[in-house]
C-alpha cells in the first residue's frame, strides 16, 4: 500500500500525527486476515508492539498468506496456552463479585479463554496499553468484556461511543469532519448517560481535531419548535454542561440542518454557540445514531473511523464485522490517538 492510503486529508493526518505514538496494542480478533493485511501497511508506520489473540496456528497462517516476514514486534497468544489462567479466572471472579454477579467455575473456565475478555485482561494486567476488535466478535461480547473486566476510567458512570467521519466536497463541521456519538452502545440514553456522551466526545474530539470542538444536541426540533419528554431531557443536558463545563460550545435541542448550516442557523435561531457551526453530533439514541453514521459512510461516501469506545479505563476499540483494511488501520491510530490523551490528561 502507498503510504497516503485514505482519499481525504483527515485520516492521513492522523496516521501522521501516530509515527512516533508507540505502545502495545492488543487485539482480541487477531486471526482476522483484513487485521493481518492491516498491520501489514500499520508496522512500517509505527513501532508499536502486536498482541494477535487466538488461534497460534490460525493466525502464523494469515501471517504467512499475508507475506509478513518480519515478526520482531509480533506476538501471537492462544489464551488456552497461557500459564496465567488461574489468575485471570481470579480477576474475572473478583470483577464480577464487586458488581454483585454470580459466576460459576464453568463459566470462568470459558470467560477466560473468550478473546474479548483474554484482551480486556491484558488491559488490566498493563501487559498491553490498548485495544481493539469487534471485526470478527460482537459489540456485545466486547461490551461485557470492558464493562466485567477492564471497568470505567475515574469519573465516569458509563460506556458511549463515537466514531469520526470525513465526507468528501463537504463544507460543514471542519471540511467535512465530523465526531459523532453515540452508534454502538446505549439505545436510549438517559439524562446522565446523554451528559457522560457529550463530556467524553468532547475530550475525544479535542484529542483528533485541531479545530476548537463544538457540539449539537440533535433533535426533530429547533429550540421549542416541538415539544416532548425527549426534548426536555436534551434541554437539561445541555443545561448541566454549561454548569459543569462552561468552556465547551454546546446548543440543543437543533436540527440537524440547524446544526451545521451556518444560513439555516441564521433563520432559525437568534444567537447561538453552537449552531450552524457544530462538529460534534450528539444523537438522541442509538437508532438514529448508527443508521445516520451509516448513510454517510455508504451515500456520502465518507471516511468513517468507529467505533471509539469512551469512558473505559483503557482504550478498547470495536470494529464493524463489515469493516475494510483502511478501516481497521485508522482505528487502531485513532486508538493510539486516544491512549496519548488519556496519557496527557492523567486518566490512567
Amino acid at each position: 500500500m502507498d503510504k497516503r492510503i485514505f482519499k481525504g486529508s483527515f485520516f492521513n493526518e492522523i496516521l501522521e500525527q501516530v509515527e512516533n505514538i508507540s505502545r502495545t496494542i492488543a487485539f482480541s480478533d487477531g486471526s482476522d486476515i483484513r487485521l493481518i493485511k492491516a498491520l501489514d501497511y500499520f508496522k512500517d508506520l509505527n513501532d508499536s508492539r502486536y498482541i494477535l489473540i487466538g488461534s497460534e496456528k490460525g493466525i502464523l497462517g494469515k501471517i504467512k498468506e499475508v507475506g509478513i516476514k518480519k515478526l520482531d514486534n509480533f506476538l501471537v497468544v492462544e489464551p488456552k496456552k497461557s500459564k496465567k489462567l488461574e489468575e485471570y479466572k481470579e480477576i474475572i471472579k473478583s470483577s464480577y463479585e464487586k458488581r454483585k454477579r454470580n459466576i460459576t467455575a464453568e463459566q470462568l473456565s470459558s470467560l477466560v479463554l473468550d478473546t474479548s475478555y483474554y484482551t480486556a485482561l491484558l488491559l488490566k494486567t498493563n501487559e498491553a496499553d490498548c485495544a481493539v476488535g469487534g471485526s470478527i466478535s460482537s459489540t456485545e461480547a466486547l461490551m461485557r468484556a470492558v464493562i466485567y473486566v477492564l471497568g470505567l476510567t475515574e469519573g465516569k458512570k458509563f460506556l458511549c461511543g463515537a466514531a469520526f467521519v470525513d465526507v468528501p466536497d463537504c463544507i460543514y463541521g471542519i471540511n467535512g469532519r465530523f465526531c459523532l456519538s453515540d452508534p454502538a452502545i446505549n439505545p436510549k440514553p438517559t439524562e446522565e448517560q446523554m451528559l457522560d456522551m457529550v463530556i467524553s466526545s468532547y475530550e475525544t474530539a479535542k484529542s483528533v481535531f485541531k479545530s476548537e470542538p463544538i457540539v449539537a444536541m440533535l433533535s426533530y426540533s429547533t429550540k421549542g419548535s416541538a415539544r416532548s419528554e425527549e426534548i426536555d431531557k436534551i434541554k437539561k443536558v445541555v443545561e448541566k454542561v454549561n454548569q459543569i463545563k462552561p468552556e465547551i460550545k454546546i446548543d440543543g435541542e437543533l436540527q440537524f440542518d440547524a446544526a451545521i448550516v451556518p444560513e439555516v442557523a441564521k433563520i432559525k435561531l437568534s444567537e447561538s454557540k453552537a449552531a450552524g457551526k457544530a462538529n460534534v453530533l450528539i444523537f438522541p439514541d442509538l437508532n438514529s445514531a448508527n443508521i445516520g453514521y451509516k448513510i454517510i459512510q455508504r451515500l456520502a461516501k465518507a471516511e468513517v473511523c468507529g467505533t471509539v469506545i469512551q469512558g473505559a479505563a483503557k482504550p478498547f476499540n470495536d470494529l464493524s464485522r463489515g469493516c475494510y483494511v483502511n478501516d481497521i488501520i485508522s482505528l487502531i491510530a485513532m486508538t493510539l490517538l486516544q491512549r496519548k490523551g488519556m496519557e496527557d490528561s492523567n486518566l490512567l
